[in-house]
């Protein structure tokens, strides 16, 4: 896809939605290399205790949630959006679990394979390129699951939810974090400060915050719990110098995105976040949530 279709495509949501395994894969083309530069290889917020610096932060958030699904060593886990595969390896590291991490985007996924093949964790990591909305995997095959700042990117999340409840077994944890909005927003408010942040990101559209619950219910599981960001920690640090520059050079090279009316879309993208948020039209939430048996109970 080149840039100009890009820009044509991201600006609607109903084009976001119908093109969206070429929009997602296109966006992240682009600015790989330079959210790697700025945010390592976890390319998503954090919450903050004092102190704490963005690497930190993250694995703070990663390890909470390994711990709150219950994963130990010897687990198979699924990375529903694996980026370029930071939180699967520290996650696995963290629980001693292997981890197969899924990416509509293959030009992450080939970074993801690179990055870890002669690693020492690497031999409990493995990348494959698919899409969240049909998982590639037999039913029941994994024993946990993880999502982080991902799901966002699905058109249909409560199918992307039915997926993920198919090939999880029966009393496994599915935990994540993501992206929302406010319950309740006008067309006005979701207009000014939640649109602006979808067509930054690529994002086709985010659930209601208090949908989560019921979307995830209906998919086949049990919530244990939902919470903000800012119920854990302080997620201002997550605004402190960081986001794309529009003069920020990869190798001494212009980024790739520094061309045909991306930069400044892309450079408008992080502080759109930051406003939704401090206005509290956008919420960073997570969840914990157990597959429930086929009898309706836990397993």
């Amino acid at each position: 896809m080149h840039n100009a279709e890009y820009l044509r495509l991201v600006r609607t949501p109903e084009d976001r939605q119908e093109h969206y395994a070429r929009v997602v894969d296109r966006y992240y083309e682009l600015v790989t290399e330079v959210c790697r530069e700025v945010w390592s290889d976890s390319f998503h917020l954090a919450w903050f205790a004092e102190g704490q610096g963005l690497r930190e932060a993250q694995r703070t958030l990663q390890h909470w949630l390994a711990d709150q699904g219950g994963f130990t060593a010897g687990d198979s886990l699924l990375d529903v959006g694996c980026g370029i595969g930071g939180p699967a390896a520290a996650i696995a590291r963290h629980t001693g679990a292997r981890v197969t991490g899924v990416n509509i985007c293959g030009h992450q996924v080939e970074v993801a394979r690179s990055m870890h093949r002669r690693s020492e964790v690497g031999r409990r990591l493995r990348f494959v390129e698919a899409d969240a909305m049909a998982l590639p995997f037999a039913r029941a095959e994994f024993d946990g699951v993880f999502s982080i700042e991902a799901l966002c990117y699905a058109p249909d999340k409560r199918h992307a939810y039915a997926q993920i409840a198919r090939v999880l077994r029966p009393g496994g944890g599915f935990v994540g974090a993501d992206w929302f909005c406010a319950d309740g927003l006008s067309p006005a408010d979701h207009a000014r400060w939640v649109e602006p942040m979808c067509q930054g990101f690529a994002i086709p559209h985010v659930l209601p915050f208090g949908e989560l619950e019921e979307h995830l219910e209906a998919a086949g599981f049990e919530v244990e719990s939902v919470s903000r960001y800012d119920d854990h920690g302080d997620i201002a640090p997550n605004w402190q110098g960081r986001g794309p520059q529009p003069d920020r050079a990869v190798g001494g090279e212009p980024p790739a995105w520094a061309a045909d009316g991306f930069e400044s879309l892309l450079a408008g993208s992080m502080p759109a976040l930051r406003e939704g948020i401090e206005q509290g039209k956008v919420v960073m939430g997570c969840w914990v949530a157990r597959r429930r048996s086929t009898h309706g109970g836990r397993a």
